[in-house]
């Protein structure tokens, strides 16, 4: 009984620690959009962000997106299975588990002008703009300045300066 009870305890704290990195992710997104160049036509467009493969982040930023807005523009919150097929979204966030799919999700979105964000450390060195870190259980990130450039975007030095920038 004894053991039963420790291996729920255990479960349970691995499911609140997953939920409360969700809940970092979130804020860390909603901070990335307010502080990337967006285009000058896109300021009267709702901000799209598409999540894959991440249940627990969508379901956090749907609460954000409910009551705050990134500047005038209102949030939207999509999901998906895979990166074919996307819609136009402004930041694409690829879940720790799709991250072998970060190839065909740049190949898919050429040329648009959107942040992609990654939830697995490296991807950035793969084209990502920025990839979440985990370190000594603290959330971190890493970015790359050119990545975002390619896309069509600029990134502020405030950011620059909060994250690992790799190049």
């Amino acid at each position: 009984m004894k053991k039963l009870f420790l291996t729920f305890l255990l479960v349970c704290s691995c499911v609140l620690a997953k939920a409360q990195m969700a809940q970092f992710q979130a804020l860390y997104i909603y901070n990335f959009a307010k502080n990337i160049g967006w285009p000058a036509d896109d300021a009267s467009k709702d901000l799209v962000i598409t999540i894959i493969g991440d249940n627990d982040l969508a379901a956090e930023l749907n609460k954000l997106a409910a009551s705050k807005a990134i500047g005038s523009r209102k949030v939207v919150i999509k999901e998906s299975a895979t990166t074919n097929g996307l819609q136009k979204s402004d930041i694409i966030c690829l879940g720790e588990s799709k991250a072998g799919q970060i190839a065909s999700l740049l190949s898919a979105q050429e040329g648009n002008k959107n942040l992609i964000v990654c939830g697995k450390k490296g991807l950035c060195s793969q084209g990502a703009g920025i990839a979440f870190v985990s370190e000594g259980g603290k959330l971190k990130f890493e970015i790359s300045n050119k990545n975002i450039s390619k896309r069509g975007l600029q990134v502020s030095q405030k950011l620059l300066q909060l994250g690992t920038e790799v190049d």
